[in-house]
């Protein structure tokens, strides 16, 4: 029992960080210049087209980061297979249509020029791809590679967290140059994750489901 309940803890970890991420990002709703990292944009802050772009991708990033955990719990899938479908459907739609294209044309501007912006345009290709995946897969009832491309498709979603959180770790604890925070975190936001999906991959399917 102690076991099992220990085994939830990281899924409960990456599901509270996803809510909190969630509860952040509202701060934007105000629609005001000067919140956060808009404040980092004053020229492009007044483009109407990457202003617009920019809450659309929140819109869908909120979304997809708050829907993800609900896809790998296994009570949904058993009890209530259309909410799961439902809720899948919408995480999709959120990433395919709506964060990842968003997302790609904002790389185009990121902070910390050529290397960062290719960091991030790549992030949305993959993150575009390994949801497409997910969809493909399961429309070939192709169950076990559905989970799969699930599990990198929200590890690529999830960036959203660890960008957040490579940040201050290697602004504040190792005290690295602002201009290579920018750069590196828009590569190992999502390469790190990547890896740790591949490595969680090598369990067992079953375990990939709270």
């Amino acid at each position: 029992m102690i076991v099992r309940i220990i085994s939830k803890i990281p899924f409960a970890v990456m599901t509270g960080f996803a809510f909190l991420l969630f509860g952040i990002t509202f701060m934007y709703w105000n629609f005001r210049p000067d919140v956060n990292f808009l404040l980092t944009k004053p020229i492009l802050v007044h483009h109407p087209i990457w202003r617009t772009a920019f809450y659309i991708h929140i819109f869908g990033g909120m979304l997809a980061i708050v829907l993800g955990p609900f896809q790998f719990l296994k009570y949904i899938r058993r009890k209530n297979l259309n909410l799961h479908r439902v809720l899948g459907k919408i995480y999709v739609a959120a990433v395919l249509f709506i964060a990842a294209p968003t997302g790609l044309y904002m790389a185009f501007y990121a902070n910390g020029g050529i290397s960062a912006s290719i960091g991030f345009i790549l992030m949305s290709i993959l993150w575009f791809y390994t949801t497409f995946m997910a969809v493909n897969t399961i429309r070939k009832k192709q169950v076990n590679e559905h989970i799969k491309w699930m599990v990198r498709s929200y590890a690529m979603t999830f960036a959203a967290v660890t960008l957040r959180l490579w940040v201050p770790f290697l602004s504040l604890a190792i005290n690295m140059e602002h201009l290579k925070v920018i750069i590196i975190t828009a590569w190992i936001s999502w390469l790190f994750n990547l890896v740790a999906a591949e490595f969680i991959l090598k369990l067992k399917p079953e375990s990939l489901q709270s």
